[in-house]
């Protein structure tokens, strides 16, 4: 589907700016202690709900298409963190859009198994989460057709511009029934966690509830990881990222052989790595920096990934 190129020009500042997304305040910083979080619209209700304990519904969705990378467990790992604070999280897995794209359905249903498998391996806690196949849900097939027959072609195209394609109506269509879902299953507040390459989908959103008459969700807007080979990191371009299945040497491999260079070192995915991946602090990564030659660099985080990942994969290589 179509998304917002940032990748070679990132103007946090300006996207903030454009598209009117609030900073987190100090009291939801606390709650939400992640770098991550570029901002949102309308967090306050979910922020309510989580200190009155009170239940809402958190979203985040994925292609079938294509295995886990680290730039998807960023979405994850907010995701599960709000579970934990007491949502309950929708996880689709758009097979409709896969298998118009790019798969048959033998290898949607592998993809499934494999998702499924990476977030056990990487001690995600799937209790009160409801992960899916989008096609498996009649009530979600149900919520596409009232949809297609609510919105009309200027409608997307409003968004998305005159090169909006059919299949790519049907897959937004599809995604717009996986976050109006846990209306219909008694949830009053939800929050939808995207990219902030993904947030014409918000915008898409927020114009088919005030169609619909849907409750308005809430958003969190999160930056991108770049890929080891100048664009945000791919599914579907394995050699670009770190995949959450990759074995403790590939992992170091890929990074080792990653030669990317940013003029902003923010922008450079080995320091979004450590600190968004490695839970490594600021300052010390910095201060390597100064202090050694890139090379070394590189090669510090090359043997900090194996550590990570010979961690989760029972200590092999």
């Amino acid at each position: 589907m179509n998304k917002t190129n940032y990748f070679f020009n990132k103007d946090y500042p300006e996207i903030i700016r454009k598209y009117k997304i609030l900073k987190l305040n100090k009291l939801q910083k606390s709650l939400i202690k992640k770098d991550t979080i570029l901002g949102h619209w309308n967090f306050d209700p979910i922020y309510n709900s989580i200190k009155k304990k009170e239940k809402f519904a958190v979203v985040t969705g994925f292609s079938a298409s294509g295995r886990l990378h680290l730039g998807n467990k960023i979405a994850l790992d907010i995701a599960f963190y709000l579970k934990n604070k007491g949502g309950k999280l929708f996880v689709p897995l758009s097979d409709t859009e896969a298998i118009l794209t790019r798969e048959n359905i033998k290898e949607v249903n592998k993809e499934f198994n494999q998702f499924t498998n990476d977030l056990k391996k990487w001690n995600f806690d799937l209790r009160n989460s409801e992960i899916y196949l989008h096609s498996s849900k009649k009530d979600i097939v149900k919520l596409v057709n009232l949809i297609i027959k609510k919105l009309e072609y200027s409608d997307f195209k409003k968004i998305y511009g005159s090169k909006i394609s059919l299949p790519g109506i049907f897959a937004l269509s599809n995604m717009l029934a996986d976050i109006f879902y846990p209306y219909q299953q008694g949830y009053k507040k939800e929050i939808v966690i995207l990219g902030i390459d993904e947030i014409k989908h918000a915008k898409l959103v927020i114009l088919t509830a005030e169609k619909m008459g849907f409750p308005k969700p809430s958003f969190l807007f999160l930056k991108i990881l770049n890929g080891l080979k100048n664009e945000k990191m791919s599914k579907s371009k394995p050699e670009q990222n770190v995949l959450l299945s990759d074995s403790a040497e590939e992992a170091k491999r890929k990074i080792k052989n990653s030669k990317i260079r940013t003029n902003d070192i923010q922008d450079n995915p080995l320091y979004q790595i450590a600190i968004w991946s490695l839970d490594m602090d600021k300052k010390e990564i910095e201060k390597i920096l100064r202090e050694t030659k890139y090379d070394e660099f590189v090669s510090f985080i090359a043997n900090k990934i194996k550590e990570k990942f010979k961690e989760i994969n029972n200590g092999k290589d």
